[in-house]
């Protein structure tokens, strides 16, 4: 992002605005000349909000990402060389242009900003970045971490590393710094956080380039910028009083579900669960990919009706009655050609290239992108789930991709690809569950994909396409860590990992006939019984995968292992659900759960689940496990020996043991039904 060549047009100087009314805005002029106003306000005590004024100015009004917040102005004074901000929680300084400190939010100012390869203002267009950008540098504290951004595969703590917040198709992927998910806020342990009230691109060098210093780049039309002080714990609860809390969801929604990609006929979906209850292994939940007329991997679309000659009228009923839900895939793509693409098309309900014409996603030049800013095609999306929920008797939705908007993209309410880039995925969920919601009466859920800073308010989002292997499995371990400090807390992800290479070839070959019962077991089976014990462990328990991901498709110790985390986490459902209406995400990585512990902060691969259970995944064949222990006593959960703390402690754990433990002082029957 940054080069010794500087870029911007950096704050210059500031001074209260003389033509502020109320005394809440600032004046701000850039080395150019140029003079830029800011609104001051704590719309949340301990939050300042930088809001700049103007035509181009972000409102709250219809903004996808933010809720209804304060419009409290801050006290603006002037002092030698700049302006002092006060009100509830805030005490900040902003001098000589470059001098903004707030706490322990801190910009570069002379002469330490003359030593770092990049000052805050404003970028203007350039070849490699048509959209200009607003710029703000914070001096990163010696011995600091930092955290947020959303989904991260490469670990939590984004110190010394440089990450482009932009929602990205992984193609199946891991361990690449780029993701389906991410998140404008940034904070750290040091007591400051920044978020950035965009739905498009922001670019982060978090110590990259400048070990003690971060440039964060937020590619808008004008700058609304919100400082947030506190502890880890605050940050995150005055971040989500910004953008929202997550809704309190179905009990069942804590319970087993099952899937692979895919069941192809409703037979095998009814043989299958028949197969998991004689083996008294449970299932609340099962997913099917394959239901409409056209096929997931070769379509990428929702463009037809379903397949009636595989997925008859009613064909939910038998599950019904055995106590099972349903879910179904979706996606927010029309295939070009199709009838249902030229119609809506015709109505003007697809994203176009303003001049009428729809544009395509940016990875796929076959789908074309409902356009949920138009308010006549969310209604007629709307009622579209609506009639799908009645007519197949589904309670649930797997929301699939909404990543790829192309940047020069046409919005009906005006926005462009490039601002809709990460917030499309958010849109795109609100309006699944708006009318799944009432439809249903709330007894409704849907797995979403993509998404961005609000996304959090309709649970839940899972990780994404992630391969069957050892690697993909703390791939995937690192971003739900990492989505749980960004303040996306119910988080899932495809126990079993989704593929490999073999499986994923005979996917697409099976899709030419849609015969059942020819799908196979292929994850390694030590592997498999790993995930899924880790899977007992988290937010929403979902097995997926385009090879088979029922237990009963693996072979002894794997299939006892995975039938027991099955059962076991049966008995949590009760704690799981108390513990997900607290208010913390209920997969507490140790930076949150023990704020200022620098032993508990280097122990990054673990988290507590709720605010009783130590978890600590096994990630490595053989059954080896190095954990930190917190202060106390702990009781196995799974078989391992009971643990003392504080320190680090190692664990062997045979096939049926995992490292799960519940306080001492609690004991078992605090996290266990029954």
């Amino acid at each position: 992002m940054s080069d010794t060549t500087p870029r911007t047009d950096p704050y210059a100087a500031v001074e209260p605005d003389p033509d502020a009314t109320d005394g809440a805005c600032l004046r701000v002029t850039l080395a150019s000349g140029r003079a830029v106003r800011f609104a001051c306000t704590i719309p949340v005590t301990g939050v300042l909000r930088l809001r700049q004024e103007g035509p181009d100015a972000t409102s709250d009004d219809g903004s996808p990402v933010m809720t209804p917040v304060a419009t409290r102005p801050a006290r603006v004074v002037a002092v030698p060389g700049g302006v002092e901000i006060t009100g509830p929680g805030v005490r900040a300084t902003w001098r000589g242009g470059q001098g903004l400190r707030f706490g322990a939010y801190e910009r570069f100012a002379d002469p330490a900003a003359d030593t770092v390869p990049f000052s805050a203002g404003y970028e203007p267009p350039s070849p490699g970045h048509p959209v200009g950008r607003w710029v703000e540098t914070i001096h990163l504290a010696p011995d600091a971490a930092v955290y947020g951004g959303g989904e991260s595969y490469q670990g939590i703590n984004l110190r010394g590393r440089h990450r482009r917040l932009r929602n990205t198709e992984e193609s199946r992927a891991a361990g690449r710094d780029s993701a389906y998910l991410n998140v404008p806020l940034i904070w750290s342990d040091a007591g400051w956080g920044l978020f950035a009230h965009t739905g498009g691109s922001v670019e982060a060098d978090l110590g990259a380039t400048h070990s003690e210093a971060a440039e964060v780049a937020i590619g808008s039309r004008s700058l609304d910028l919100f400082l947030l002080s506190g502890t880890a714990t605050e940050i995150l609860d005055r971040y989500q009083a910004l953008t929202g809390r997550p809704r309190d969801l179905p009990a069942w929604a804590f319970g087993v579900w099952m899937s692979r990609s895919s069941y192809f006929t409703a037979d095998e979906v009814v043989a299958t669960v028949d197969e998991l209850h004689e083996a008294g292994c449970p299932v609340d939940v099962i997913h099917v990919d394959e239901w409409l007329s056209e096929s997931v991997l070769d379509d990428a679309a929702w463009s037809t009706a379903p397949d009636r000659a595989r997925f008859p009228r009613g064909w939910a009923r038998a599950l019904a009655e055995r106590g099972v839900r349903t879910s179904l895939w979706i996606n927010p793509y029309v295939k070009r050609g199709t009838p249902l693409a030229d119609d809506l098309a015709d109505r003007g309900f697809l994203v176009t290239d303003g001049q009428g014409a729809p544009v395509p996603t940016a990875d796929n030049p076959d789908t074309f992108v409902i356009d949920f800013t138009d308010a006549a095609a969310r209604a007629w999306w709307g009622r579209r789930v609506a009639h799908t929920l009645e007519e197949e008797g589904n309670a649930a939705f797997l929301a699939d991709f909404g990543e790829e908007i192309p940047e020069e993209a046409v919005f009906a309410d005006g926005t462009l690809g490039w601002e809709r880039r990460n917030s499309y995925g958010l849109i795109y969920q609100d309006a699944i569950s708006e009318a799944g919601l009432a439809a249903r009466d709330g007894d409704f859920l849907a797995i979403s994909r993509s998404g961005t800073a609000g996304s959090q308010r309709d649970p839940a989002h899972w990780a994404g396409d992630l391969p069957s292997t050892w690697g993909g499995m703390v791939s995937t371990l690192r971003a739900v860590l990492s989505m749980a400090l960004s303040g996306v807390g119910v988080v899932t992800y495809d126990a079993g990992g989704y593929w490999t290479p073999d499986s994923y070839a005979l996917a697409g070959r099976l899709r030419r006939t849609m015969e059942p019962y020819r799908v196979p077991a292929d994850v390694e089976p030590e592997l498999y019984g790993r995930w899924a014990q880790w899977a007992a462990f988290s937010p929403i328990m979902r097995f997926h995968g385009t090879g088979r991901r029922e237990p009963t498709a693996y072979p002894e110790p794997a299939r006892g292992a995975a039938v027991a985390a099955c059962r076991l986490r049966h008995r949590m459902r009760s704690y799981i659900a108390r513990a997900s209406a607290e208010g913390p995400p209920l997969m507490r990585p140790m930076p949150l759960a023990y704020p200022g512990d620098r032993a508990a902060r280097d122990a990054d691969l673990q988290y507590l689940f709720g605010p009783d259970v130590l978890v600590a995944p096994v990630l490595e064949p053989g059954g080896h496990r190095a954990l930190w222990v917190p202060e106390g006593d702990w009781t196995p959960l799974l078989g391992c020996p009971p643990l003392s703390g504080p320190g680090w402690r190692e664990v062997r754990c045979g096939p049926g043991e995992f490292p799960a433990f519940v306080r001492a002082e609690r004991g078992p029957a605090a996290v266990l039904d029954g």
